[in-house]
Order: structure tokens, then C-alpha cells, then sequence
């Protein structure tokens, strides 16, 4: 399996660990008060995005440029293409299943969300992915308020993780979720900075994620360079090319 069919899977399960939003069809201001949580989440219907994947996992270094393209609660699908024009991945995922690609090595694979969440012991969902890419803020069960100079800081408890969202009061724009594994003490840190507009919404063109675990440290930033949202359809090609292995995930 080449670094890129690996930095694909590894980027899936970093944005992993934090569920979903009722929202229409294009980009549109939505601060709306959740409890006492005022936030002002994305609104769209379909989203393309030209960005840079940077991850760093146990040594390995790995850097592309990545086009991204969204439907709202149905369908994530990304393009890695390192340069030249060369594409070496493509994934896609929607609400039940993960497909990965690798155009280099000519292989592929497909898994299932709860194939993912036991084999990694993460609570990975098209739901959780999709909210994380966003940056939009999730109302989850009994929540609690506390005060923080220059941002709404929410608690959540979600069975054994504890997620802190930090919201910031001047666009209403979740700036940071931590969420803690109270069993194991697995960490991920999320940062969401240079909010840009998308329609009329505020919009984190930097995401930067970092997982600590026992095993180490990992961390992915993805920067866009344009984001776009429109209610024309868009498509999502993925078809395995003869001569493709499958790869089985053990």
C-alpha cells in the first residue's frame, strides 16, 4: 500500500473523534442560538475546495495538493494529486462506506464505518467527518456553559469522550474542539484559523488537527486556497479501473 492510500486512511481516522446538521441549499448567514450557544454554522447544498494536505505520522512526511468536493449529508470525495498533473489517490466516502484508490500502486479498498471504528478504536461517522471539515458546531446531549474571555466555551460528555468547543464571539465560528478518550487518555486538538467567506458565512480556510496517543503524536493540516459552494449538481466519479487489486483491511 503506497503513502498516499496510507495518508488518505490516516487522514480519514485524524478528523475522526468528535454529528449533523439540518441545513438548506446555499452558503447563507445561520447564527442560531443552540441552548445558550450562539453559532453561525455553514449553510450549502453542494462545496468544491482547492487545498494542500499536509500529514505527519511516526516519521513519515507526506505533502499534496487535493481537491475536494462535497453534497451535504451524502457524499465526501477527494483527489490527492502530489503535482503534474498526476493524480496518485482518490476516496470517497458516504453515509455507510469508505472507498480509497490508489492510482499508484493500482489497488483499492472499501470499508464500512463500524469495520473502521473497531479495527482503529475511533468513533469515525460520515456525520462527525463532515461537521469537522466544516468546522460547524454540533449540539450533542446535556451540555455545559462556561465562561471564557473572548469565546463561548461548551462541555460535552459523550459516554467516554469529553469534547471542549471554543467559540469565538466575535463570528460566532467554532476556533477549537478538543475531545479527550476518558478511558485511554487519547487526545485530538482540532484548530480551525484564517476564516475567510463563503457566501456570506465565515469560513476556516486552515484546519489543523493533532492526535496524541500512547503511541506517539500524530497531526494533519489542510489548507484551502478556494472554496466554493453552489446549488449546481456536481459529480463524484469513482469507478475501480480493470486490473485493480483489492486490498483487505485486517
Amino acid at each position: 500500500m503506497s503513502k498516499y492510500l496510507l495518508g488518505c486512511l490516516l487522514a480519514v481516522l485524524l478528523l475522526a473523534g468528535c454529528k449533523k446538521e439540518v441545513i438548506p441549499a446555499t452558503a447563507s448567514v445561520n447564527t442560531k442560538t443552540i441552548g445558550k450557544v450562539t453559532v453561525n454554522n455553514l449553510d450549502f447544498n453542494y462545496l468544491t475546495a482547492k487545498s494542500q494536505i499536509s500529514l505527519s505520522n511516526k516519521g513519515n512526511q507526506l505533502t499534496s495538493g487535493l481537491s475536494l468536493r462535497m453534497k451535504k449529508d451524502s457524499v465526501i470525495w477527494v483527489s490527492v494529486q502530489p503535482g503534474l498533473g498526476i493524480e496518485a489517490a482518490r476516496m470517497m466516502l458516504t453515509q455507510d462506506s469508505v472507498y480509497i484508490m490508489d492510482r499508484l500502486k493500482r489497488e483499492y479498498t472499501v470499508a464500512g464505518y463500524t469495520f473502521l471504528r473497531n479495527k482503529f478504536q475511533v468513533d469515525v461517522s460520515f456525520e462527525v467527518l463532515q461537521a469537522l471539515l466544516l468546522g460547524n458546531y454540533q449540539a450533542q446531549g446535556e451540555e455545559k456553559v462556561i465562561d471564557a474571555e473572548g469565546m463561548q466555551h461548551v462541555q460535552q460528555m459523550r459516554q467516554n469522550l469529553l469534547f471542549d468547543y471554543f467559540i469565538g464571539l466575535q463570528n460566532n465560528k467554532l476556533q477549537r474542539l478538543d475531545v479527550q478518550d476518558k478511558n485511554t487518555g487519547n487526545t485530538i486538538a482540532v484548530k480551525y484559523n484564517d476564516f475567510q467567506e463563503v457566501g456570506s458565512v465565515p469560513f476556516a480556510y486552515t484546519l489543523a488537527a493533532q492526535v496524541l496517543q500512547q503511541g506517539g503524536t500524530s497531526s494533519f493540516t489542510l489548507n484551502h486556497s478556494k472554496v466554493t459552494v453552489t446549488d449546481e449538481i456536481l459529480s463524484f466519479p469513482f469507478s475501480i479501473p480493470d486490473g485493480y487489486t483489492r486490498l483487505a483491511l485486517n
